[in-house]
């Protein structure tokens, strides 16, 4: 009697999971729509980024004050700044988001998939993330700097990735139907990369504190002050959440030419 009554709920499992596997798209054309949403969230994040990356690294690093900060940094080392930012969003966005999509077809818990895509990418990228750092705040580049920081880096990035496939997880169970409008998708990315941006957030202050020179620290009762750690991860956070979440309403049309044009060429 028991194995009767469970008989539908089974039937139904096994109908949902069939439904499920042939929906999935392929691991080309997840790899496709992955590769060219992180390009475009890299443009829009890279326009973001060199208005906004040199004040709020002299804010995290510096600790100066927003209006200091703003006034330190002039339009041409915006512009100067923006062919940084753009090239390395480039590399960065896409293989995060390409990363992330491969990582996802892992048969791993959630969390492991998150702590694994931020490992690989922390250990592959850092040498780009830190000479876009150095950049932004007018530091000489050299062979030290390029995996400065490390171990906070990576603890900042493994927990980003982390939460962000959790919240992902969370908001496609609760709310299927937002993959199905653009608006939908855009909430969906901002809401996964700013919840991840901000969780995460405690380790890109040590990061900042680790990216000091040695002989000009800042004492880490000056450096870790409440304010200081809104203001720089409120601003992070923001422009992270609005390039990749740009990324997913405008990737859709591109995606489709991209298929139109494959399909010409083959």
């Amino acid at each position: 009697t028991r194995t009767a009554a469970r008989s539908p709920r089974f039937l139904q499992r096994i109908h949902v999971m069939a439904s499920e596997k042939q929906e999935k798209p392929s691991i080309f054309s997840s790899i496709v729509s992955a590769a060219t949403q992180g390009a475009v969230g890299a443009c829009v994040g890279a326009a973001l980024s060199a208005m906004t990356d040199p004040i709020v690294n002299r804010v995290l690093v510096r600790r100066m004050p927003i209006g200091e900060a703003i006034r330190d940094v002039s339009g041409a080392q915006m512009l100067s700044y923006f062919r940084t930012t753009l090239s390395t969003n480039l590399i960065k966005f896409p293989f995060y988001e390409v990363l992330n999509q491969v990582v996802e077809r892992l048969q791993l818990p959630n969390s492991v998939r998150g702590l694994a895509a931020g490992a690989i990418f922390t250990t592959a990228t850092l040498p780009i993330t830190n000479y876009r750092y150095s950049k932004s705040v007018g530091e000489p580049v050299n062979m030290n700097t390029l995996y400065k920081a490390y171990l906070p880096t990576l603890g900042r990035d493994m927990l980003y990735g982390m939460t962000r496939t959790k919240i992902g997880h969370f908001m496609a169970t609760k709310y299927p139907d937002m993959d199905k409008t653009q608006r939908g998708r855009f909430w969906k990315m901002f809401a996964s990369v700013m919840g991840a941006c901000i969780i995460s957030a405690p380790g890109n202050e040590v990061r900042g504190y680790y990216l000091q020179p040695k002989d000009r620290r800042i004492p880490v009762t000056e450096f870790f002050k409440p304010g200081r750690f809104v203001r720089s991860t409120s601003l992070g956070a923001t422009v992270m959440a609005l390039s990749l979440g740009a990324g997913t309403v405008v990737s859709a049309p591109l995606e489709r030419q991209f298929h139109k044009l494959f399909k010409k060429t083959h």
